[in-house]
């Protein structure tokens, strides 16, 4: 009666490679994560939590419009230097809150758990990384203005091309961690989704009673 699980458990790694993990994560997310918490639960671990950090630090740059008072040169160090290190502090909070959150709805994955599951989600996004390059060739420093000139048919679909890749992988990222959770905790995926917003309702909760605060 006890063997069947670990059995099917087993069956199910079968088709999983160590050297193909980066590959595999995208076609077979839960099953590639389960390969991992088993059997390298830490591998790239701080690269990938590093690399996530330094995404979302370009995302904001861009969205916060600081090449408008900065080169793109500097904006990218700034990004690459302290978004990495961010990345780091932040991802290791969130799988702790992750897992303080977790247990209120009876799960009972532990932190190590949910920071391999963060990480392995992060790889598409990551993958945006690839787009730095074609970007700066088409639209210059434009990148990071809060008002970009968009004077050219060309510059008018790559920044509608790169706007849906961007999203695209950002939703797979979504996808990935939200799968992750449900298996580390053995949660429907509504109860994952919950616990994966979870941290940040708190987060903001004070923020928001603040605001209601100073409004009335």
């Amino acid at each position: 009666m006890n063997q069947q699980p670990f059995e099917e458990f087993e069956n199910e790694l079968t088709d999983i490679e160590e050297g193909k993990l980066l590959y595999q994560i995208w076609l077979q997310p839960k099953e590639t994560l389960k390969y991992i918490l088993k059997n390298c639960p830490e591998k790239y671990m701080i690269v990938l939590f590093m690399l996530g950090g330094i995404v979302d630090a370009i995302s904001r740059a861009s969205d916060k419009g600081l090449g408008d008072s900065r080169s793109t040169l500097s904006v990218l160090l700034i990004a690459f230097l302290f978004g990495g290190i961010f990345g780091l502090i932040t991802n290791f909070i969130y799988a702790w809150a992750l897992s303080v959150t977790g247990q209120w709805l009876k799960g009972k994955a532990n932190a190590s758990k949910f920071r391999t599951v963060i990480a392995w989600s992060l790889v598409p996004s990551i993958a945006s990384l690839f787009l730095i390059i074609p970007e700066l060739i088409i639209l210059g420093d434009d990148l990071f203005k809060s008002e970009p000139i968009v004077d050219t048919a060309v510059k008018s679909i790559a920044w509608f091309i790169f706007g849906i890749m961007e999203i695209t992988l950002g939703v797979w990222t979504i996808i990935i961690l939200v799968k992750g959770i449900a298996m580390v905790q053995n949660f429907t995926i509504g109860k994952a989704i919950l616990n994966m917003i979870l941290p940040i309702l708190i987060i903001l909760a004070p923020f928001m009673l603040l605001l209601l605060i100073v409004s009335i």
